[in-house]
């Protein structure tokens, strides 16, 4: 009975374990979304993307007031990781694929944080 508790405990332990590193996966060229600490895989491309922070920063001068969101990634391909900062619909290009910030959410008011992200291959 001491053994079978003891494969019980391992069992869920392990179990557990490989669900907190489960990443979900999309496609490419697919719109996903993203809050903070999520963490994605691109399929058939070994990229990995986890969003570290949905900030917005405001610009004051001459002329109107403005503001912009962006996002920070962990990005981590084949060559390590980077972290890479994009602002909403820019692109950030990564060795063969083109990571694009759709849009950004970074105030609960609008159930934020949040972000929608495209990967795609470049074209050449």
């Amino acid at each position: 009975m001491r053994g079978a508790k003891r494969w019980l405990v391992v069992g869920l332990t392990i179990l557990l374990i490989s669900c907190s590193w489960w990443s979900r996966r999309v496609k490419l060229g697919e719109q996903f979304t993203m809050r903070p600490k999520d963490t994605v895989a691109v399929a058939d491309t070994g990229l990995t993307i986890r969003l570290d922070e949905v900030g917005h920063q405001t610009f004051s001068g001459p002329g109107p007031p403005g503001g912009a969101s962006y996002v920070v990634l962990l990005v981590t391909d084949k060559n390590g990781s980077r972290s890479i900062r994009i602002s909403v619909g820019e692109t950030m290009e990564g060795g063969v694929y083109v990571i694009k910030v759709n849009s950004a959410y970074p105030f609960r008011s609008d159930d934020g944080p949040r972000c929608e992200l495209t990967v795609t291959s470049v074209k050449k």
